[in-house]
C-alpha cells in the first residue's frame, strides 16, 4: 500500500512536468497514422495547431512522432511563444520536444520586440533561448542593419554574436569586420580584430585590433586604428569620437596630419574638432613639416593648430619650444606659423642656431618663401654671433635686423639702430687682426658663414687692432652670451620619433 502511495506521488509530481514538455496536438483538419520506416507517426494537414508549454507552433502540414515526442512541419511554420515576444517563421522545422532545440530551414524569419533576423539555416534552443544561424544572415532593428556568415542572437539578454564577413550599416556608419558582438537594447556593437569603417561624409577608419560604436550616443572608440577624412589622417593607440559634437579623442603614439599642409602632429594626448577645425595635442608634442626638401621639427608642452579660416590658418607652439632642422636649430617659449604667409613668429628669449651662426633677438619672425627660409626679422636687442674656424666670434648687434639666406646660409644682415660690430680678418700671412666698429646702421655681407664685406651709415666710429694688441674685454660686445651648448639636437626635439605603422 505504502508503495502504491509513493508511486501515485510521483506521478503527481511528473504529470505538470510532463504537460510541460511534451508536444502535444491542438488542431488538425486531417490526421492519419502512418509509418515512417520503423516509426508510426501521426501524419497532420490542413491548419495544423502544435503546442509544448507557453510555446505554439503552427503549420500547414507536420508528422508529429508521440514516442520521440517530435514533429517535423512543412509550409508556413509559425513559432508563438505566449509569454515572450517571440515570433519565428519558415518553410520547414525539425522540432525535438525533449531537447527543446528547433531546426528551421529555408525563409526563417525571427521577430523579437523590434529586432527581425533573416536566414535560411537556424537553430533554436527554447531552453537557453538563443538562436544559431549559418550560411548567411541578416539582422534589423530600429538603429542598424546586420549581416554575417554565421551568428546568435540570445532572446533573453538581446545579445547578438556575429562572425566572418561581418557587416554593419545605418544612415551614418558603414563597418566590416571578422568579429562583431551587439546588444539590441543599448545599441552597443564591439568588434574583435580587422575593422574598417566609413562614415556618411566619407571619412575611413581603420583598425586590426577592434572598436567600440554606440549609434544611439553617435561614439566610437577605436584602439590602435586611424581616421583618414579628405584633409586630416588621425592614428593613436585610443580614439574616441563623439560626432554629435563633432570631436575625437586621441590618446598614445598620436599622429595628427594635416594633408593640404604637408604637416603632421605627434603627441601623447590630444583634441581634433571636425567642426571647428582646432586640433590640441600635448604631453611630449612635436610636430614635422617639409621645408626645403627637409624636416623641420617643433617641440613643446602644447600644439595648438585652427585651421578654420582658410585665409587664416595657423598653428600655436607654447612652453619650452625647441626647433630642428638640419641646417637650423632653435628655441623659444612660444611659437606661431601662421600658413597664409608662411612665417614662423618666435616670442620670449628665442634663440636661433643656422650652422655656426647663433641668431638673439626679443622676438623673431622667419620668412619661408618656397618651403625653404628667407629671411629673418630680429627686433629689439638683436645679436649675431657667429664662430670662425679660428674659434673667434664675429658679432654684430643692434636695434632691429633682418637676416637674409641663400640655400639655408646667411647671406646678408642689415641693422637698423645702434649697430655695433665686431669680426677678425686673417691675412694671407696668416696674422688675425680685431676689426670693431659702431654706427646707427650697417649692412653685412657673408659667404660660407663667414663675413666678406661690412657697409657703414651714418657716424662711423671703428678701429682695427692686431691679434697682440686684442685685451679679453675686448672681443666681446655686451650682451655676448654664446649658447652652443644649448642647441637642440633631433632626438630632444622628435624624442619619440615614429614612422608610418
Amino acid at each position: 500500500m505504502r508503495r502504491l502511495t509513493f508511486y501515485l506521488i510521483i506521478l503527481a509530481l511528473c504529470s505538470p512536468l510532463m504537460s510541460q514538455t511534451e508536444v502535444k496536438l491542438k488542431r488538425a483538419g486531417f490526421l492519419a497514422k502512418v509509418n515512417i520506416g520503423k516509426e508510426s507517426v501521426q501524419r497532420l494537414k490542413n491548419d495544423v495547431w502544435l503546442v509544448q508549454g507557453n510555446t505554439n507552433i503552427y503549420c500547414d502540414s507536420a508528422y508529429l512522432n508521440k514516442e520521440t515526442n517530435s514533429a517535423r512541419a512543412f509550409g508556413r511554420v509559425r513559432i508563438i511563444d505566449t509569454v515572450d515576444p517571440l515570433h519565428i517563421e519558415s518553410d520547414y522545422m525539425e522540432y525535438d520536444g525533449n531537447t527543446r532545440r528547433a531546426k528551421l530551414r529555408n525563409n526563417v524569419v525571427m521577430k523579437d520586440d523590434s529586432v527581425t533576423l533573416y536566414t535560411d539555416f537556424l537553430d533554436y534552443n527554447r531552453t537557453t533561448k538563443t538562436g544559431n544561424y549559418f550560411n548567411g544572415g541578416r539582422l534589423i532593428d530600429s538603429q542598424n542593419e546586420l549581416q554575417s556568415q554565421w551568428g546568435y542572437y540570445h532572446t533573453q539578454t538581446k545579445q547578438a554574436e556575429f562572425f566572418q564577413k561581418v557587416t554593419m550599416t545605418n544612415p551614418d556608419f558603414d563597418l566590416a569586420a571578422d568579429t562583431l558582438y551587439y546588444n539590441t537594447n543599448t545599441s552597443l556593437a564591439k568588434t574583435k580584430g580587422k575593422t574598417i569603417g566609413i562614415t556618411s561624409d566619407s571619412d575611413t577608419l581603420r583598425t586590426n585590433h577592434g572598436l567600440i560604436y554606440n549609434r544611439q550616443l553617435q561614439y566610437a572608440e577605436v584602439y590602435r586604428g586611424n581616421i583618414n577624412g579628405p584633409d586630416y589622417f588621425i592614428e593613436a593607440d585610443t580614439l574616441i569620437t563623439d560626432d554629435q559634437k563633432q570631436l575625437y579623442n586621441a590618446s598614445r603614439n598620436i599622429k595628427l596630419i594635416s594633408k593640404p599642409d604637408s604637416l603632421t602632429i605627434y603627441g601623447e594626448k590630444g583634441f581634433y574638432n571636425k567642426l571647428k577645425k582646432t586640433s590640441l595635442v600635448y604631453d611630449q608634442a612635436y610636430l614635422r613639416k617639409m621645408m626645403e626638401g627637409d624636416s623641420l621639427f617643433i617641440s613643446a608642452d602644447t600644439l595648438f593648430s585652427d585651421q578654420s579660416d582658410e585665409n587664416n590658418k595657423y598653428l600655436t607652439a607654447y612652453h619650452q619650444v625647441k626647433m630642428f632642422k638640419s641646417n637650423m636649430q632653435g628655441m623659444a617659449d612660444s611659437v606661431s606659423y601662421n600658413f597664409a604667409d608662411s612665417v614662423i613668429y618666435m616670442y620670449t628669449d628665442p634663440v636661433i642656431w643656422v650652422e655656426n651662426s647663433q641668431i638673439k633677438a626679443d622676438s623673431i619672425n622667419i620668412e619661408v618663401r618656397n618651403n625653404k627660409i628667407d629671411k629673418m626679422n630680429l627686433r629689439l636687442n638683436s645679436f649675431v654671433i657667429s664662430k670662425d674656424t679660428l674659434g673667434n666670434y664675429n658679432q654684430v648687434k643692434g636695434r632691429d635686423m633682418e637676416v637674409y639666406f641663400n640655400e639655408g646660409l646667411i647671406s646678408k644682415t642689415h641693422v637698423n639702430g645702434n649697430g655695433e660690430s665686431i669680426y677678425y680678418l686673417k691675412e694671407t700671412s696668416g696674422a688675425v687682426s680685431m676689426n670693431s666698429m659702431k654706427c646707427s646702421n650697417m649692412a653685412l655681407y657673408f659667404s660660407q658663414n663667414t663675413i666678406t664685406e661690412i657697409r657703414n651709415y651714418e657716424q662711423v666710429d671703428g678701429q682695427v687692432k692686431p691679434e697682440f694688441e686684442i685685451s679679453r674685454l675686448d672681443r666681446r660686445l655686451r650682451g655676448f652670451n654664446w649658447l652652443g651648448d644649448e642647441k637642440p639636437t633631433l632626438e630632444q626635439v622628435a624624442r619619440h620619433l615614429r614612422y608610418d605603422r
